[in-house]
């Protein structure tokens, strides 16, 4: 009876390898798919392998209406799909090969492959021990003096290094030390992302052939249950429920316990082997081996705290960079229109943000101003939004009818495949000759239009046009009005008019046209008025969306 299995090809983590033991198993990004790829070219679940077993296992493969589509030896699957062991699999660009092990062609298969293996649910365990703080009964410390010399072990193995790459392996050098019978030991610390464990080290005493096999049960009940437990004969052990492929390596006695503090997440399991059953682990070993796990737990949590404090550092280096390169891309001052004065602000609500403005001049003495909201926020959208302002610069600088430029940044825009992002546009054209304004609306909130008189109007809201990124096909129109003597146009992003204070109300059009109506003079008083009065709106609240505003004056 084979085991069948797909082998990851490329990096990162190639050669791991996933079992197929279950009748579908389903790979994709999100982290309930059987087979997890966390890459963004694959969907959420991408594919499904059906593995039917009879006289002959009959295996299939079947795309879930992925994004990308799913290959077979470069070709595209149009249905469900026979596979064959040796067959290369394409999702969403990652490379897998269909492979199996078996008694006749276990040898084959290079002896630095894992693969877990899902066992049954009864247990003839021998000993288990709680995860546990420091005691000092003299129960818990009857073990003291072996205690004590292991810690010293683990101690000299660990040492003072930080570095989350290098303390596995010195964990397993330090529990051969420790354990003279052991066969094999094994550190797997569970994946942050994926929740499943992982084989950050191994040791053998000797060579072994063929794939790595370790109880994936095993592995769970240890951290669920947070017990270390032994079982003095895996090969009778119901709940090892041990496959040929296993029982071929004549692993007898096994402890595995959770790496863990108390109280707290289980990091991983350490996990010794041994093929003696005569003189195997005793109770007292596995004792030894609790104290040992959570030693190592402090050693790994010391390491990966230094670990995410350089990441942090890092990540905060390369946002400031991030926000230089976005400041940078955003226009330097406003334009200069005959008789007009402009004032512009933003704030992104992280170091770098989504929304978006510019100003594009004309040759014929027209100017575009332009105002974008991307869906999200942080270094994702800030580079949509960077993708975005150079399609719309080009295309409002060489489309004479703004609402087909328009149209032709949102068929662009969808043909990136942004997977669940999109974009509101406002864009307004001032023409200085004919005291005109063209606007199309692009799913962005309405334009603020302040008359003379003190009366403020919303403008381009029943234009019913969708944002940017949901129809490649769709369509947009524009609206034009007068700018007379006086007159001052906002526009702004929903950071501003959806501003919330202390209980969690929104600051909303009404008070932001009262705002408006009573500013009566220069963009830049509108604007700092604006400003002003939504900061003492939020009373000091934690800014939680980007904030972009641009006010166009009319001078008298």
């Amino acid at each position: 009876m084979y085991a069948y299995y797909l082998q990851l090809e490329g990096d990162p983590g190639t050669g791991e390898q996933y079992p197929l033991t279950k009748e579908r198993t389903v790979l994709g990004r999100h982290p309930s798919c059987d087979v997890m790829i966390p890459e963004s070219a694959v969907s959420r679940q991408h594919a499904v392998i059906t593995l039917a077993r009879g006289g002959a296992a009959t295996i299939t493969l079947e795309d879930l209406g992925s994004r990308n589509g799913t290959f077979v030896n470069g070709e595209q699957l149009v249905g469900p799909t026979p596979l064959n062991v040796g067959d290369e699999l394409s999702v969403g660009g990652q490379q897998l090969t269909l492979r199996a092990v078996g008694a006749a062609d276990e040898a084959e298969h290079p002896a630095d492959a894992t693969m877990f293996f899902d066992n049954g649910d009864e247990s003839m365990v021998v000993s288990q021990v709680d995860l546990r703080g420091p005691q000092s009964t003299a129960e818990a410390d009857r073990n003291a003096a072996a205690k004590l010399h292991a810690a010293h072990e683990l101690g000299l193995a660990v040492g003072s290094s930080l570095d989350p790459e290098l303390v596995p392996g010195r964990l397993v050098e330090g529990l051969f030390t420790i354990f003279p019978k052991a066969e094999r030991a094994f550190v797997l610390l569970i994946d942050r992302e994926s929740g499943k464990p992982v084989l950050r080290a191994r040791k053998m005493r000797t060579d072994q052939s063929g794939p790595l096999m370790l109880s994936r049960s095993l592995i769970e009940k240890v951290v669920r249950g947070r017990k270390a437990i032994l079982s003095a004969d895996a090969a009778g052990d119901s709940r090892l429920n041990m496959n040929e492929s296993i029982l071929a390596c004549h692993i007898r006695s096994v402890m595995c316990a959770p790496i863990g503090r108390n109280g707290g997440d289980v990091l991983g399991v350490l996990q010794v082997d041994s093929r003696e059953l005569s003189d195997g682990f005793r109770p007292d070993d596995l004792d030894v081996l609790a104290s040992l796990a959570e030693q190592a737990a402090r050693a790994i949590e010391q390491a990966l705290a230094h670990e995410d404090r350089v990441r942090r550092e890092k990540l905060r280096r390369d946002l400031d960079v991030a926000r230089q390169v976005q400041q940078g891309m955003l226009p330097k001052q406003p334009p200069e229109i005959p008789g007009y004065d402009i004032f512009d602000f933003y704030s992104p609500a992280r170091q770098v943000g989504g929304d978006y403005y510019d100003y594009v001049p004309l040759p014929d003495g027209r100017v575009v101003a332009v105002m974008a909201d991307v869906s999200g926020k942080g270094v994702s959208a800030a580079l949509v939004m960077a993708t975005l302002s150079s399609k719309v610069a080009l295309a409002v600088a060489t489309e004479n009818d703004v609402a087909e430029a328009v149209a032709r940044i949102n068929a662009s825009f969808c043909s990136n495949e942004w997977e669940e992002r999109f974009a509101t546009v406002m864009v307004c054209v001032i023409d200085p000759s004919t005291q005109q304004a063209t606007l199309v609306n692009a799913g962005h909130l309405p334009l603020a239009l302040r008359h003379p008189d003190g009366r403020v109007e919303l403008v381009g809201a029943d234009l019913g046009c969708l944002p940017l990124g949901w129809d490649p096909e769709a369509t947009y129109c524009s609206l034009q009005f007068a700018i007379h003597p006086g007159a001052t146009l906002v526009l702004y992003t929903d950071g501003i008019s959806e501003a919330m204070d202390v209980e969690s109300k929104i600051y909303d059009f009404h008070r932001l046209t009262a705002v408006l109506a009573g500013a009566d003079g220069s963009a830049e008083e509108a604007g700092r008025r604006i400003i002003a009065d939504v900061e003492q709106y939020t009373a000091g609240q934690v800014q939680t969306d980007d904030m972009c505003l641009i006010c166009i004056h009319r001078q008298a």
